[in-house]
């Protein structure tokens, strides 16, 4: 049974660290003039159930459309998270002003210390950045747990964190267990495994309206931590082109796949059942098209395309970002070889380990 394409309603949350690009830049509109940080594009979560917004599944939620046709949305190759909700996250961040020092576990330490969620790999993508934003992500080199530590009561600890500029454009792949911090005046799509898990360790030491502070996860967090690899900065892009589309993989890892992709004029994909396809589109619209399903998305609106779509395409000619869950030999590694690019380059992609 056809799902069609899935365009959901954004739905907006408040932050104490929100700032004012959705509105100014993507023109999104809020019924009050709250503190929005986030925007939840596409969710299935307790906190978060998104709702469709157009088309012949309208008014049905993701929770509702897993419950019922969860095969078929999400193909052979995702994993239901262990309550079976569909797999992944997207949300916009809005940082007005830098988030919380923070970290997140994995899998297996989310169920160690008895989450409800699972763990959460992320991955950014800044849609737009203020001249010298930056964003934090890891330990610097000569950082280890005893350093850390000693720093920690002082309150100090960001600038033990590896800190780098970033601009329109960047991406940076964020396993879990990496400290990391958004910075100021950046938008960035995150893409992530459906986990709400966030471990603070410092938040700068704001207040609310009511002067208190948010709480810390110290213990949590310092239990969750990787010391033991190389901080990254923004990813190391490799592309390649194959009937008039330009591939530019972000990102590779187990969970989920980012490539930005880049056509002229219209392009067709075919799903095979493999996975669903999340597109989100990148300054300009760009029309989606499967079967008698289509849509429109604006810059930085997202629609999911269930696995048992069969063939789709895009229209308009602008970059979009291209988010699935892969066959990592098939869909990352082959693709890259066959047009020439190193092994140890393919490795280097943010994600990608050699197992």
């Amino acid at each position: 049974m056809q799902i069609g394409i899935l365009k959901f309603k954004e739905t907006y949350v408040e932050r104490i660290w929100g700032g004012k690009k959705l509105q100014q830049l993507l023109e999104r509109s809020f019924d009050a003039p709250a503190s929005i940080g986030e925007a939840w594009l596409i969710a299935d979560h307790p906190s978060c159930e998104s709702v469709v917004a157009e088309g012949m599944s309208q008014g049905k939620t993701l929770r509702d459309l897993m419950e019922t046709q969860g095969d078929d949305l999400i193909g052979a190759l995702p994993h239901p998270t262990p309550d079976g909700r569909f797999p992944l996250l997207l949300k916009l961040i809005d940082a007005g002003t830098s988030l919380s020092v923070q970290v997140h576990p994995d899998d297996v330490q989310a169920k160690q210390l008895k989450e409800a969620d699972a763990g959460k790999t992320e991955m950014w993508y800044v849609l737009e950045a203020n001249r010298g934003s930056t964003l934090l992500s890891g330990v610097g080199d000569d950082v280890t747990r005893d350093s850390f530590l000693k720093e920690l009561p002082t309150g100090n600890i960001a600038k033990l964190l590896h800190s780098f500029p970033v601009s329109k454009g960047d991406s940076v792949f964020v396993a879990a267990g990496t400290v990391h911090a958004i910075g100021e005046g950046i938008l960035l799509a995150e893409i992530q495994q459906n986990s709400d898990i966030t471990y603070r360790l410092f938040d700068w030491n704001r207040v609310d309206a009511q002067g208190n502070t948010r709480e810390l996860h110290t213990e949590k967090a310092l239990k969750v931590m990787d010391f033991a690899h190389a901080a990254a900065d923004s990813t190391k892009v490799l592309s390649y082109t194959e009937q008039g589309v330009t591939h530019e993989v972000l990102a590779a890892c187990p969970y989920f796949a980012a490539e930005r992709l880049i056509a002229e004029g219209t392009s067709k994909f075919e799903t095979a059942g493999k996975s669903f396809h999340i597109l989100q589109a990148l300054d300009m619209p760009v029309g989606v098209l499967a079967g008698d399903s289509k849509c429109v998305l604006a810059y930085g609106e997202a629609a999911l395309i269930p696995a048992n779509t069969g063939t789709w395409s895009i229209t308009g000619g602008s970059p979009l970002l291209h988010y699935y869950v892969p066959d990592l030999q098939e869909d990352i590694i082959a693709p890259l070889r066959r047009h020439g690019h190193s092994t140890e380059k393919i490795y280097g992609i943010g994600g990608l380990h050699r197992s």
